[in-house]
Order: C-alpha cells, then sequence, then structure tokens
C-alpha cells in the first residue's frame, strides 16, 4: 500500500447528462492515483451504458449468470468475485447487469436501499483495501445513482463546452446535489473541471462561453452550492454571507481560473489569451481504441499534468489556489 498522509477517499463523477468526458476522467484519474503515484484504487463503472467498461476491454453488458453488484450489495458475495485487474494500475468493477442491480435496490424489502454501497463497498474495503475509490455514476436519477453519491460524496464534475454543460450542470445541481445536502448532510464539489478545449477564448467561441460562466457568474456558483442556507440555485443567486471570487476560487482549478480583471485585459488586447486545459487530445479517442486509459496509452501526454492537479485535489479534499 502506498504511503501518503492524505485521507481515503470515494469519489464521484456525476452528472444527469452524458457526454461530457466522464470516462476519460475515471480512467485517466484512476491512473495517476495507481499506476503514477502508487495508491490502491478501485474505479467502478455503475453507467449502464458502459463506456468505460468498454474503454478498458470489457463488452458484456448482461449476463445473468455472472456474479454482479448486486449480489455484493445485497447478498453474500465478496468483492474480489466481481472486480477485474485490467493491468493500468487499478482494480476495476465494469458495467454488469446494472438494470438489475437497480431493480433489486429498489425493492420495498431492502431497508436503507441508497446506504447499501456505502456499507458494503466503502465502509468495508476504503482505507484498508483501497485508498481510493473512483465511479463513474449514470447519467440518469435512480437507485443506483443515490447510491453512488450517498457512498462517495465527493465530485468531480468535467464540464465540455457544449450548450448541454450548464443545464446538466443545473440538473444535477438542483436534482441531485441539493437533495442529498438537504437530506444526508454534506456534499462536496471538489471541482468542477473544462474538458476537450479548442478553440480561442478571446472571440464568443464555446470555450470563451464555458469558461466565463465558470469563472465570473453568480449563477454558476449557486449550482455549486446548492442545498445550502442562504443559496436559491433556481433564481441563480446567493446571499451577501458569500463572497463570488472565494466560492469559485474553491471549485474551479487552478489551470482554469481567470479572473475578471485578466477577462477584461485579454478584450482589451493587453493579455494573450491563455489556453486552459483541459485542451481536446487525440490520444483520448486512440487510447479509447486500444482500450486503455490515456496514462497507458501516452503516459508523457502534456494533459495528464492537469488530470495529475485533478488527483491532487482528490488527494487533499480540495483546491488550493
Amino acid at each position: 500500500m502506498a504511503t501518503h498522509t492524505a485521507e481515503p477517499r470515494a469519489v464521484c463523477l456525476p452528472m444527469l447528462k452524458g457526454g461530457f468526458g466522464k470516462s476519460t476522467f475515471a480512467g485517466s484519474i484512476g491512473g495517476i492515483l495507481g499506476d503514477f503515484r502508487g495508491h490502491n484504487v478501485l474505479v467502478v463503472d455503475l453507467d449502464p451504458a458502459g463506456h468505460l467498461s468498454t474503454g478498458l476491454g470489457y463488452y458484456t453488458r448482461q449476463n445473468e449468470s455472472a456474479t454482479d453488484l448486486a449480489d455484493v450489495l445485497l447478498g453474500d458475495a465478496a468483492l474480489e468475485e466481481i472486480v477485474k485487474n485490467p493491468g493500468h494500475g487499478f482494480d476495476f468493477v465494469p458495467s454488469l447487469n446494472l438494470e438489475r442491480v437497480t431493480d433489486e435496490l429498489s425493492k420495498d424489502s431492502v431497508l436503507a436501499s441508497d446506504l447499501k454501497m456505502k456499507q458494503e463497498l466503502v465502509e468495508e474495503h476504503l482505507g484498508d483495501r483501497y485508498d481510493y475509490m473512483l465511479f463513474d455514476v449514470p447519467g440518469s436519477r435512480n437507485k443506483l445513482t443515490n447510491n453512488a453519491v450517498v457512498a462517495a460524496p465527493n465530485a468531480i464534475l468535467p464540464l465540455m463546452p457544449v450548450p448541454e454543460a450548464l443545464n446538466g450542470l443545473r440538473e444535477t445541481a438542483t436534482r441531485l446535489v441539493a437533495p442529498i445536502r438537504g437530506q444526508l448532510g454534506e456534499f462536496e464539489i471538489l471541482a468542477t473541471v473544462p474538458n476537450d478545449l479548442e478553440s480561442r477564448i478571446d472571440h464568443q467561441t464555446s470555450d470563451r462561453k464555458l469558461l466565463e460562466a465558470m469563472n465570473t457568474q453568480e449563477s454558476f456558483a449557486s449550482l455549486l452550492l446548492a442545498g445550502r442556507d442562504g443559496v436559491d440555485a433556481t433564481q441563480g443567486t446567493l446571499s451577501d454571507e458569500y463572497d463570488l471570487e472565494a466560492v469559485l476560487d474553491d471549485h474551479v482549478p487552478p489551470f482554469a481560473r481567470i479572473r475578471p480583471d485578466e477577462w477584461a485585459a485579454i478584450d482589451a488586447g493587453e493579455m494573450t489569451p491563455p489556453k486552459p486545459p483541459i485542451r481536446h487530445t487525440a490520444d483520448v479517442g486512440k487510447a479509447y481504441e486500444e482500450r486503455m486509459p490515456l496514462t497507458a496509452y501516452n503516459p508523457e501526454n502534456p494533459q495528464l499534468e492537469y488530470f495529475g492537479e485533478i488527483a491532487d485535489i482528490i488527494e487533499r479534499g480540495g483546491i488550493v489556489q
């Protein structure tokens, strides 16, 4: 087991709409924490679509005769019966029979059904067998989603420069994060991370619109704090007790943080427009085709430096500007 002072941590990558790079993030961060840094890491694919599973070479989505997550959470099966070892520095639980898992968790006979993953997976194995657990969470709200966010109340949210990004965050914040905070206590968004950027930001590109929202807008900050006192995520407002810049500092990594005076300097031609990460790289698609995470396909890819900064955030439990 790796020697480290960071607290063992379970982290989820939720987004109620798919297509924001969750699977890429899960595989890359898993590879950095496990392969590059020597931690014991478990990555769990909870998305029925199974993009992460396919990207690691696991193609089967349904096999009723196979031991699956429901058998671990609700039966007597041991975790090692469903864990795979793809060989990239982390253990892996593929997407398998997840509709059955959801159905089993939804039965009236299952008491405290939203706590099963926390009790049987996280409390049993985090800090003992594993230093970190990463959950790639499905793009819809169901019992499996509830279990994941209760078990792993620390989130990394990748956001791509597409019109659906902020709508997806709004849905995640109001339909998932706020209720969890209200009913079960704290849920921390460790970082929101722009992903797959490739355009200039001194023009009104999609990259600019996403980054400007992340770095300047009160409505964006209100989504990050949805469910907390003094926050109206529906109206997009914060009470006076919150400092907007401080909230954004706590949720936007330094490599993506662009402050209002810097935007003004960019627009006035007084500052060379930066190219904030995480940038588009063809290696992501090539790694997927080769059925391995980016860390294994090309450990020298320059974008891995920034995935490493996300891994730092996970290890610390928050952002340091």
